[in-house]
């Protein structure tokens, strides 16, 4: 394959999940097996730019015109929002009629967290149904993909953006270097982007493989989203990473030479470095550490199979799929998820066909927790269940069960 950021054909397979559905194209449970479309899922590494990428693309219009994912469903996400917003306000004086654009909206949870400071707001957000939710809700949404010729009409309309920001979204795009050309032309002279995008060293250290998925196309270190926002005249200026999604990179960007480079780019730089986050071996040695989790998480659920205990999923998130899938962990080893989304109760994941209730009634032994991401905000929430018996297993980044010790 051609690198999705540099062109390059120096891409080298680094690990294959082998064939997989699309993880959020939830079925309907009485659909004949294997009736679902199975694509490949395989990740790459370019020896050139070093971004981290798969190697098929599912079209856009097919994963996310209508979405059954939604930000407002955990405390967690708002929280972080808020905070992240108050700091960038605070950070870039930005005032009331300001102009923050969010690519990839989704219900608007994070635009809904720039209330006190006045500043305009508009989301992006290419799925009907998650969108209409944000309309509902009062906040500004456009429906439409983002994309250069969708920024060249906003800047037509409102003018240009003192703020850009994308969470969760930055992995999704399949037009990639027309976003990035419509970032650059949206800003404002002193305007910034703020990304946040699950961070590629983090999901090595974690082993947090379920992060690969058909939507995620790219996964980035701060040199490889470098390599691409360079391409465009941007910069990244100031990086750090985040405690949210199991460790994000939070980028701040510009034009290039408008502001200076903190020290915490090049300490990010060195730190990567030092790592081995720009070799191949480095992910070779990561698909070996997939193998060995796949052994102990597959164990585990067996025993309690065998000594004739109930096991549910907790919650059904899209790396769930991606989880289940890659160890062939079916309705034998867990028999049920159970969600809070209704968009997803009643369907199954597809592939291994596990089938999803509401969150209500009755509890099983354990819960695989399958956002093992937001296990603090779960272990607070369900003290009363453990303290009673009941067990959250933990996947990644290691396989654990937190029971009455822990409640």
């Amino acid at each position: 394959m051609a690198c999705r950021c540099c062109g390059s054909r120096r891409v080298e397979l680094v690990i294959d999940l082998g064939d997989q559905p699309h993880c959020n194209r939830l079925v309907r449970p009485d659909l004949a097996p294997g009736v679902e479309p199975h694509y490949p899922l395989r990740v790459g590494f370019c020896r050139d730019c070093t971004m981290v990428q798969i190697d098929h693309t599912i079209p856009k219009e097919s994963m996310f015109t209508d979405y059954p994912y939604v930000s407002g469903t955990t405390k967690t996400l708002p929280a972080h929002f808020l905070e992240t917003s108050q700091r960038i306000a605070a950070a870039y004086d930005v005032k009331a009629g300001d102009l923050v654009v969010d690519i990839g909206s989704n219900d608007g949870t994070w635009l809904k967290q720039w209330a006190f400071s006045g500043a305009r707001v508009l989301g992006v957000e290419a799925a009907g149904n998650v969108a209409k939710l944000a309309q509902d809700a009062g906040v500004p949404t456009w429906h439409r993909f983002f994309n250069a010729e969708c920024c060249a009409d906003i800047r037509k309309e409102f003018g240009p953006a003192k703020i850009i920001t994308a969470a969760g979204v930055f992995f999704h795009l399949e037009e990639l270097h027309s976003v990035v050309e419509g970032i650059a032309a949206l800003l404002d002279s002193d305007g910034v982007f703020v990304v946040q995008a699950i961070y590629l060293g983090g999901m090595v250290e974690n082993t947090a493989f379920d992060q690969v998925y058909h939507e995620h196309l790219c996964y980035y270190t701060l040199k490889s989203l470098s390599a691409l926002l360079g391409q465009h005249g941007l910069e990244v200026f100031s990086a750090d990473l985040v405690d949210i999604h199991g460790g994000s990179i939070e980028a701040h960007v510009a034009r290039k030479g408008t502001r200076p480079v903190q020290d915490s780019v090049r300490a990010m730089q060195a730190e990567e470095t030092r790592k081995g986050f720009g070799e191949i071996e480095t992910y070779r040695t990561f698909a070996g550490n997939v193998l060995d989790l796949r052994t102990r998480l597959v164990a585990l659920l067996q025993g309690y199979k065998d000594a004739g205990k109930s096991v549910w999923a907790y919650g059904a998130p899209a790396k769930g799929a991606t989880l289940l899938n890659s160890f062939g962990i079916g309705p034998e080893l867990v028999q049920k998820a159970v969600e809070k989304n209704p968009m997803k109760v009643g369907l199954a994941i597809p592939g291994v066909r596990i089938p999803i209730e509401a969150e209500e009634g009755a509890r099983p032994d354990a819960y695989l927790v399958l956002a093992w991401n937001f296990i603090n905000e779960f272990l607070v929430k369900e003290r009363a269940y453990m303290a009673g018996g009941g067990e959250l297993v933990v996947p990644i980044p290691k396989v654990r069960a937190y029971g009455k010790a822990d409640a």
